[in-house]
């Protein structure tokens, strides 16, 4: 029978608490998990060592069969095995734990952005790391993630000239001296360590609220000591408490917050609180702060104590958009007005701010343009008529959203509209202002009830798009940014995205939160946003700009192989991301920023609010 080795959990899985990001305690390991030097590969093993490649791979047992989260386990020098007797029959029966992950102690890994994989050089997207050259060969020798599991880290540094890479269940070290150079790392040795060596902790965070990027706040924590060993206040071994940041967003040269020395030493059981000031990055990003421990020069996360990973984003004001979303002129038959009214009701002013109506939910404005006496006409609906001159702008009152009849099937937006005359093409337009993020979430480029990761991609595609037109039209004074891209916008019909307003929410509020969930994230290539172009369907490869459209290189829009097209006819343009290709690439488990680095090439992802 397997032995029980602990009461509590072996290990050290401090889970994040449910308010203000606390820790509860990490498990300690009694006396008894000590390892066992004659300590044989316990029959339930011992197939699956066999076929791994033996102790020469897994290394030598340090312990007998335990109990481990009532599952049976054994510690190896390198792995750390777990028996899933559901899996009886199959390769998965026994399964190397994430043995990589809890002797890392959660530490965060730089992330890099997504790259083309080569034969010497891999991406891997699910968790935004690569492998290369000898540690890709070693890697797909071992079974690939049968064994270590996937990467969590890039090519590190350590100490006496040593590379290393962490994966899930494992780590792998490079040292050209060595007779063989590339080995498996004995982080069951390590951990077993670890486990017993009087050092633990548990935190409770309270992370900082949004801040503008540059700005200075701080972040308090309350650290408990949970293990045997007392952290001492000064000497040699002395414990300070420091943050890192543990994002991979730019800038990398970000200041990090000076580490807090204890004031005095803290017995097992005690706690102390912090509060360590920070400056925050200069641009807006998700960030994300770890706080940790450092006993001398060493990072409690080095020694299987996990640390808690927090928000802590820098944001801009989201920027507004100005949409097109009727063309009144002889360009756009039948349409001699824009009949406009709202849910609960609407304030009507001029261009100088002056009131000139206010109506009730449902009550509607026909504005009309009286071209000969270069006037704007207003019908009320007791049968008043105003007249006015210059734009008049449609406000709805607070929890409203305005309605254009014209527009009919849509015709519910959220933000305000405005009436404008366009003199250079005779023509009078419905202008919707809104935020941005409002204005991507009325989109139909994509249905709401394709794969998670393709909302996310499109969703960053959409906001780069709009966000580089955006820039140069306002610049030359244009009355709008983007057209709706529909029947009702003829005159200045562009390559715009096709809105629907909030008609397109009423279909799903997937991509609404694919948009939260991407907030500002855009394309750049070379530190500028991309025009961001996509089309529907590829037929095995895209086209670049220049083939299509002529004039200079863009080098982010290069033809490239398309393997989830393969067989299918082209379906527009062809530049840029083909949106079922990105539908089928999510399917097939890929992230939205593997998805957009494949169709857009060389680009990388900043945020711009």
């Amino acid at each position: 029978m397997p032995r029980q080795l602990s009461r509590r959990d072996l290990g050290r899985a401090a889970a994040l608490g449910a308010v203000g990001l606390a820790t509860l305690p990490a498990a300690r390991v009694l006396a008894e998990v000590s390892g066992v030097s004659n300590a044989a590969v316990d029959p339930i093993f011992s197939a699956f060592v066999e076929r791994v490649g033996g102790v020469a791979i897994v290394g030598d047992p340090l312990t007998e069969r335990f109990e481990r989260n009532g599952r049976s386990a054994q510690i190896f020098a390198n792995f750390l095995l777990e028996h899933w007797p559901e899996n009886a029959g199959t390769d998965y029966e026994v399964q190397p734990a994430l043995l990589g992950q809890v002797a890392s102690g959660g530490r965060y890994f730089q992330q890099i952005a997504p790259f083309r994989s080569e034969a010497t050089v891999e991406y891997i997207w699910q968790t935004r790391h690569s492998v290369r050259f000898g540690f890709l060969e070693f890697w797909n020798r071992l079974g690939r993630t049968a064994l270590l599991g996937l990467p969590i880290s890039e090519e590190v540094p350590e100490a006496g000239g040593e590379t290393a890479q962490f994966f899930q269940r494992g780590k792998l070290s490079y040292l050209a001296a060595r007779d063989v150079p590339i080995q498996i790392e004995p982080l069951g040795r390590i951990y077993l360590a670890a486990l017993n060596d009087g050092l633990d902790a548990a935190y409770t965070v309270h992370p900082p609220q949004p801040q503008t990027p540059g700005a200075s706040t701080s972040v308090q924590l309350t650290v408990k000591n949970t293990g045997d060993d007392t952290w001492a206040a000064s000497g040699a071994r002395a414990v300070t408490i420091g943050l890192r940041w543990a994002d991979s967003h730019n800038p990398s040269t970000r200041a990090t917050p000076s580490p807090i020395s204890l004031s005095d030493d803290v017995a097992s059981g005690g706690s102390v609180t912090a509060d360590i000031a920070l400056q925050m990055p200069a641009v807006p990003g998700p960030f994300r702060l770890q706080p940790d421990l450092r006993i001398g020069s060493e990072w409690f996360t080095a020694r299987a104590v996990k640390a808690p990973i927090i928000d802590a984003p820098a944001r801009l004001a989201m920027p507004d958009i100005r949409v097109g979303l009727l063309d009144i002129s002889d360009d756009n038959p039948g349409v001699h007005q824009a009949t406009i009214f709202s849910t609960a009701g609407l304030e009507v002013r001029d261009e100088g701010g002056m009131a000139l109506a206010s109506l009730g939910g449902d009550e509607r404005v026909a504005i009309r343009r009286d071209i000969p006496n270069e006037m704007h006409i207003l019908d009320l609906p007791d049968g008043t008529q105003i007249q006015t001159a210059g734009r008049v702008f449609v406000d709805p009152v607070e929890g409203s959203l305005l309605r254009l009849e014209e527009t009919s099937p849509q015709r519910t937006y959220r933000g305000s509209m405005e009436f404008a005359w366009l003199p250079s093409y005779r023509s009078a337009w419905v202008v919707n202002t809104l935020p941005m993020d409002d204005y991507l979430s009325g989109l139909v480029e994509q249905n709401d009830d394709i794969p998670w990761e393709a909302l996310r991609a499109s969703a960053i595609a959409f906001r780069t798009y709009a966000y580089t037109v955006r820039g140069p039209r306002r610049e030359r004074g244009a009355l709008f940014d983007v057209a709706a891209s529909t029947r009702h916008t003829p005159t200045l019909y562009t390559r715009d995205q096709v809105y629907h307003g909030y008609a397109r929410e009423l279909s799903g509020t997937r991509l609404r939160d694919a948009i939260h969930d991407t907030r500002g994230c855009v394309l750049t290539y070379e530190g500028r946003t991309i025009h961001a172009v996509y089309f529907s369907r590829a037929d095995g490869r895209t086209r670049s700009w220049h083939e299509e459209w002529g004039g200079p290189i863009k080098p982010w829009a290069i033809a490239v192989d398309d393997p989830y097209s393969r067989g299918q006819s082209l379906l527009g343009h062809g530049i840029g991301l083909p949106l079922r290709s990105a539908n089928a690439m999510a399917a097939a488990g890929a992230n939205g920023e593997q998805i957009l680095a494949a169709y857009y090439t060389g680009i990388d992802f900043e945020h711009v609010y």
